[in-house]
């Protein structure tokens, strides 16, 4: 009879916190869903203009962008991109206040929608080779990414949605060859016309 009141307090505190978190979970998962099937709508327009580049020149861009999204970012865990023959993520993350290097490399691949995905090819953590969900899954939940960056850490391949990234006056981009070994890379912009 004692414990009683103990047990109804602990039902008690149970459904004041699972209530929220389901209801919270409902209802902001169906503005998700919303939101994300708008973003995915493809977008029609018209090819301007080309653009080719290299990979020193797409190195300093990265490095500037990252800078920019790094303001305000967390001590704690640090990453940076580098073009090489492949797609290189290079950072660390504190644990237990000792800093784990890590380094994963991707093969890029232009789909026909003019969007990149970056297809894990190799995950170390420290010397240790991990498998790649569980490292993309930490870096999803541990960092903003900009709308345009989607990370599947199931299929281990992260979608750079560039016909999502907003440019000027009506303007989109897409890939048109991404051919890091052979420093052929090539865009194209393009102008969003009415359907």
């Amino acid at each position: 009879m004692k414990f009683r009141w103990k047990y109804a307090f602990f039902i008690l505190l149970t459904i004041m916190i699972i209530v929220p978190i389901i209801v919270g979970t409902l209802v902001f998962m169906g503005d998700k869903q919303e939101e994300k099937s708008m973003r995915d709508v493809p977008k029609q327009g018209e090819p301007i203009f080309d653009i080719e580049s290299s990979k020193d020149q797409l190195n300093f861009l990265i490095k500037e962008q990252l800078a920019q999204l790094k303001s305000g970012r967390n001590p704690k865990f640090d990453y940076s991109v580098e073009l090489k023959d492949n797609v290189q993520v290079k950072g660390y993350f504190t644990f237990f206040s000792n800093e784990v290097q890590f380094t994963m490399d991707f093969e890029p691949q232009v789909l026909d929608n003019g969007n990149l995905l970056l297809k894990e090819e190799s995950i170390k953590l420290g010397e240790l080779k991990l498998p790649g969900s569980k490292i993309l899954e930490f870096i999803k939940g541990s960092t903003d990414l900009p709308p345009w960056v989607e990370i599947n850490d199931k299929e281990e391949t992260i979608l750079l949605k560039l016909n999502q990234i907003k440019l000027k006056d009506q303007l989109f981009l897409k890939a048109e060859s991404f051919d890091l070994e052979k420093d052929n890379i090539r865009f194209k912009v393009y102008y969003i016309t009415e359907e």
